[in-house]
């Protein structure tokens, strides 16, 4: 097994795709995989393909969108290392319901959906961790759903940037909470179901007001507290 695959056991159980297996069972279904590259800006797979693998990040960055008849890009998630991609399609046997897109270069394993699904009949209990993380996964969507239908646009900015310091935060040395992912303004409104100079708008009005700081795409968060409010009213 390559070595950097072989590395990944200990990482990966803190995963909730696979928590419910051993060191031995996770080395057996990582021995199935292929690692591959895949540079900024390119698909990893679109909309409406053939579900016949999963996707296991390395490094890098990777954007999970929606697209309407129209062409207009609804981004559901953001996902970054160790996370785990086009898990639905491998398990119901459909079509791919999203489209990813790699932020940065990006490398990942892939599983086909034969060994998954494979690996899964030998190993029923890790079905339950699968259908809470889809569970979980559904819910969110749910959420972001309702957020577009129904608040105004600062509210919106404000819980897109929040669910994504929840994810992605680190605290810096003020005691703000810088969210460790370039954004793009389109991309934070594909996000917020916003256009991108919405987005402009209110991010300048946030910065303005002290609520967060904007370096070149680099979010930020000074002031919690009110961006919790701001996203409740």
């Amino acid at each position: 097994m390559d070595p950097v695959i072989a590395g990944l056991g200990w990482e990966l159980q803190r995963h909730p795709l696979f928590a419910a297996l051993s060191s031995a069972e996770l080395g057996r279904l990582l021995s199935a995989a292929h690692s591959i590259a895949v540079p900024s800006g390119k698909q990893i797979f679109a909309q409406g393909d053939e579900s016949d693998c999963l996707y296991i990040l390395l490094s890098g960055r990777v954007k999970i969108s929606v697209f309407s008849e129209s062409g207009k890009e609804t981004v559901l998630a953001f996902m970054g290392e160790n996370e785990v991609l086009g898990e639905m399609g491998v398990f119901d046997g459909g079509a791919r319901s999203a489209t990813a897109i790699t932020l940065q270069d990006t490398r990942a394993l892939r599983l086909s959906r034969a060994d998954v699904i494979a690996f899964l009949e030998r190993n029923p209990a890790v079905s339950l961790q699968i259908i809470a993380t889809l569970c979980n996964r559904l819910r969110q969507t749910n959420v972001l759903t309702e957020e577009i239908a129904t608040l105004h646009a600062g509210p919106r900015v404000a819980h897109a940037l929040l669910r994504l310091s929840e994810v992605y935060g680190a605290e810096d040395k003020n005691g703000g909470v810088r969210i460790e992912i370039k954004l793009s303004q389109s991309n934070l409104g594909a996000h917020a179901g916003l256009t991108r100079e919405n987005v402009n708008r209110q991010l300048k009005m946030l910065e303005n007001e002290g609520l967060l700081k904007n370096e070149a795409g680099i979010i930020t968060l000074l002031q919690l507290t009110k961006l919790k409010a701001l996203s409740e009213s």
